[in-house]
């Protein structure tokens, strides 16, 4: 039974140092020309609070004397996430551009010729609305 035990906790901690290693090498991103790989941990070293260059050299190379730590399992997960509030933000920027785009059409549209253009106007006048209910269950306004 100990040797079971043993066994399966060597695994776990195999993966999860197989985990750590390739979160790791998703922080360090694309080599760049010419670059040492004492460059690249270092770089890491800039991006990691607390770890040593010799730690991440070791994570690096799944080092099997090591054993990683759910923290730093966690850290490297969060900086391999992707930001999603910037995107967010843009987006609600185009949004608000484009219900801004089709008000100054259908304002323009209606001083052409309405009887000319009434599809059109009525048309845009539902997507401006259809776009007005998106902002407003963001949260802001137009």
């Amino acid at each position: 039974m100990t040797t079971e035990f043993s066994q399966k906790a060597s695994e776990m901690r195999a993966t999860s140092l197989d985990e750590a290693a390739d979160l790791l090498r998703r922080v360090a991103g694309e080599r760049q020309a010419g670059e040492s790989m004492k460059a690249i941990f270092r770089r890491l070293g800039r991006k990691l609070d607390n770890w040593s260059e010799n730690r991440i050299r070791d994570v690096w190379h799944r080092d099997p004397r090591i054993k990683v730590r759910a923290d730093e399992v966690s850290q490297l997960r969060a900086l391999t996430e992707p930001k999603r509030k910037p995107e967010s933000i843009h987006d609600l920027e185009e949004l608000r551009a484009t219900v801004a785009r089709l008000a100054r059409y259908e304002a323009l549209l209606q001083r052409l010729d309405e009887d000319l253009y009434g599809p059109d106007i009525s048309a845009a006048g539902d997507q401006l609305g259809q776009a007005r209910s998106l902002l407003g269950k963001s949260g802001s306004g137009l």
